[in-house]
């Protein structure tokens, strides 16, 4: 391989960062603001020249440093843009089983993605660097076999992101003062790395168990490796692997345009017993760190009982006759596709040049290319699987690929003697953690025109909560359709939508190939939100006095399949002089429970003066008895009056009677006055209306009214005015 791989670096690194919908919290995908980063060694007889290259969605500033060499470098990035920045060689990793201090950190004040690259004429090969926050500490290296002696070997590379840092590492070969199988300790601070380098013949590091206490970066490859083995053109392979946790059980695979007799793949597993299947066919059954390798010549869809990580190899060329080299390329797991990418080929040197895509069959003819959608013929399905594949030829530049569905892509090219490949982007959430599914309600109704909801929880061995996962949904039956949402930090992850059509859906929710499901029985279509009907013991009849206040208890039930808000409301136009209010107004519906209202319509009554601060009334008169009885007292106090000018006060050797009598009648007409003016004709004491007249006696109807975006529903109360 030459030089002209630097094209492969520049085309990566424009890869889309993923948006919202993937994004937790703490991102799960490739794109961050800090990395620590290395190199392992390439090819043996040569220093490498070694660069990142760094590409954001939004310009930003940063700093790539090396702090064991005193190394520090700021940078810029403009959006859509690559910046590169040169390494010094000697952040090559040089030794086998020492510890150093090379490890590369690359910060920024936006996400970034980093990709790292080393050539040495002939021998190229980068990597995808991965953010910091979502390192693991559980890895499994997957490499290649050494097929020369001494030289050009299997081998790993680690670095650690906090100090302190114990390293465990059980090697699948025996390296050294190292057995096979037996673990050994080794302790980094942030920044140090290590590098485990097998040369012996016949050896392959991959298998080899790495655990730590704290995040670390794990690498795995070869410096350089023919593939398969004895095929000649070998070639430098790196790539920075990814944790455990973020491993799948589900992947679709389409072979490599252009090339003869399949690709080479590689299965590797992180439990035991894991039942390894192509096509449905059981290929391998592997313990915790086993591999099995295969060939496989046409698109498949790979199974696993237990979480696998799946690596495809594009083959030497001696291999089938092609002029190309060995890459390597992580395959991502169907549930940790994206649902839009950015990707761009080399500007010159390699033609012709393909993305290859695998999606739910639902979605083709839904994913675009520029603009355009991608013409359905290009696709095959894969088997019975419900996923179709299709190699699409590329024009050079960068390119938009949107889709309705998430889907998987893989972006190479060839030339004489050449090539090169990366995967288009990947979310890499917890998914190997999730253990169940559960789908609610299990059976429900709705009415078409109507939205219905499911809610799906995802959980792990503990039935502890896993957030970050993507949840599909698809959805047979009377209303087919699909969807996807990412469950949030409770491990839920809500599904609506609306039926159009009468009958039963089933709906199912999977994370993988781990799923559960519900059915939906459509009824009619929505026109209202509901019926109202009296409470039990109540009537739809009061009769009241002026100034009193008829109430009504009204209970409101949602119709099947309604959800949202319903606003009450009472219509009293036809009863002059009162106020008619239903408690709650508001009540937003989430299901068929009944509601229970209150109905409260004050009518009005004759006030002579505002209420006193004596308070209510304890006594109910009728409101046509204020003018007479305030005559009556403005006659008392006259005559009294009067009459106490024309007699003297009794002598205060009268008897207490007397002296106390003459105050008896006016005191009398001036307690029923205030009786008058403050109790406004009601033994419920309301105040009057400010500003009212009386509410006429007679029969009126009060109409209660639900309104929704869906439609409205009435009830109609009546009130007697006596």
């Amino acid at each position: 391989m030459n030089r002209r791989m630097l094209f492969v670096i520049l085309a990566v690194a424009a890869i889309l960062m993923p948006g919202a919908t993937t994004m937790r919290a703490q991102s799960t995908d490739t794109s961050g603001t800090d990395f620590w980063l290395t190199f392992p060694e390439n090819h043996t007889g040569g220093a490498a020249t070694l660069s990142l290259f760094i590409a954001g969605s939004t310009s930003t500033t940063g700093t790539v440093s090396i702090p064991a060499i005193t190394f520090a470098m700021p940078f810029t990035v403009t959006a859509g843009q690559v910046t590169t920045v040169n390494i010094p060689i000697g952040a090559e990793l040089g030794t086998s089983d020492v510890v150093e201090s090379k490890g590369i950190h690359v910060t920024a004040l936006a996400n970034i993605t980093v990709y790292g690259f080393s050539t040495i004429p002939f021998t190229t090969d980068a990597y995808l660097g991965l953010p910091t926050p979502i390192l693991g500490t559980d890895y499994i290296v997957l490499a290649y076999t050494t097929i020369f002696a001494g030289s050009n070997g299997s081998e790993l590379a680690i670095v650690a992101s906090a100090d302190n840092t114990t390293v465990n590492i059980t090697p699948s070969a025996p390296e050294g003062n190292h057995l096979a199988g037996v673990p050994f300790p080794i302790t980094l601070n942030q920044g140090q790395t290590y590098q485990l380098l097998d040369v012996t013949n016949g050896n392959d590091l991959t298998g080899t168990l790495i655990s730590a206490n704290h995040p670390i970066a794990v690498f795995g490859g070869h410096q350089c490796a023919d593939v398969p083995i004895a095929f000649a053109s070998c070639n430098f392979l790196v790539e920075e692997l990814t944790p455990t946790a973020t491993w799948g059980q589900n992947f679709f695979t389409v072979p490599l345009a252009t090339r003869m007799n399949g690709d080479t793949f590689r299965f590797l597993a992180s439990t035991d017993s894991t039942n390894v299947s192509v096509n449905g066919a059981v290929v391998a059954t592997l313990n915790r760190g086993k591999f099995f390798e295969q060939i496989i010549t046409g698109a498949a869809q790979v199974t696993a009982d237990k979480p696998i990580m799946l690596m495809q190899y594009s083959n030497g060329g001696s291999f089938d006759g092609a002029s190309a080299d060995p890459f390597m390329m992580v395959v991502t797991p169907a549930a940790q596709y994206l649902a839009n990418y950015t990707v761009t080929t080399p500007a010159t040197g390699f033609s012709p040049n393909f993305v290859n895509i695998t999606a739910q069959t639902s979605g083709v003819g839904t994913i675009k290319l520029d603009g355009t959608a991608i013409a359905p013929s290009l696709f095959t399905p894969i088997g019975s699987s419900g996923f179709s594949g299709a190699q699409v030829p590329l024009s050079v530049g960068s390119h938009n690929l949107v889709g309705s569905v998430p889907f998987g892509t893989i972006v190479y090219g060839f030339s004489s003697a050449d090539g090169y490949g990366y995967a288009g982007g990947f979310s890499l959430s917890p998914i190997a953690l999730v253990t169940a599914v559960t789908l609610a309600p299990k059976v429900s109704a709705g009415s078409v025109g109507a939205p219905a909801c499911l809610t799906a929880t995802v959980t792990d061995q503990n039935n502890m909560p896993v957030s970050g996962v993507r949840v599909d949904f698809t959805v047979t039956g009377a209303n087919p359709t699909t969807g996807f949402m990412t469950a949030a930090t409770n491990g839920t992850a809500q599904f609506c939508y609306t039926g159009t059509a009468g009958g039963t859906d089933t709906v199912t929710a999977a994370v993988g190939t781990i799923t559960d499901t519900a059915t939906v029985t459509w009824g009619s279509v929505v026109t209202t939100p509901g019926t109202f009907t009296p409470a039990p013991g109540s009537s739809t009849t009061a009769v009241v006095q002026p100034g009193s206040t008829a109430l009504f208890t009204v209970v409101f039930t949602p119709n099947p399949g309604f959800l949202g808000p319903v606003t009450f409301s009472c219509a009293n136009s036809s009863i002059p002089n009162t106020i008619c209010t239903v408690s709650p107004a508001t009540v937003n519906i989430t299901s068929t429970a009944p509601i229970t209202l209150t109905v409260s319509l004050r009518t009005n009554c004759t006030a002579l003066l505002p209420p006193t601060p004596l308070g209510p009334a304890p006594l109910s008169l009728p409101p046509m008895w204020g003018v007479p009885v305030s005559l009556i007292w403005i006659m008392a106090l006259g005559g009294w009056l009067w009459n106490r000018t024309r007699r003297p006060i009794a002598p205060s050797n009268h008897p207490a009677a007397a002296r106390n009598f003459g105050w008896l009648v006016p005191s009398l007409a001036l307690a029923l006055l205030v009786v008058t003016w403050s109790g406004c004709g009601s033994s419920s004491g309301n105040a009057a209306i400010p500003g009212a007249p009386v509410t006429p006696t007679g029969n009126y109807n009060v109409v209660i009214t639900g309104t929704s975006a869906m439609g409205t529903q009435s009830m109609v109360l009546n009130v007697r005015v006596i």
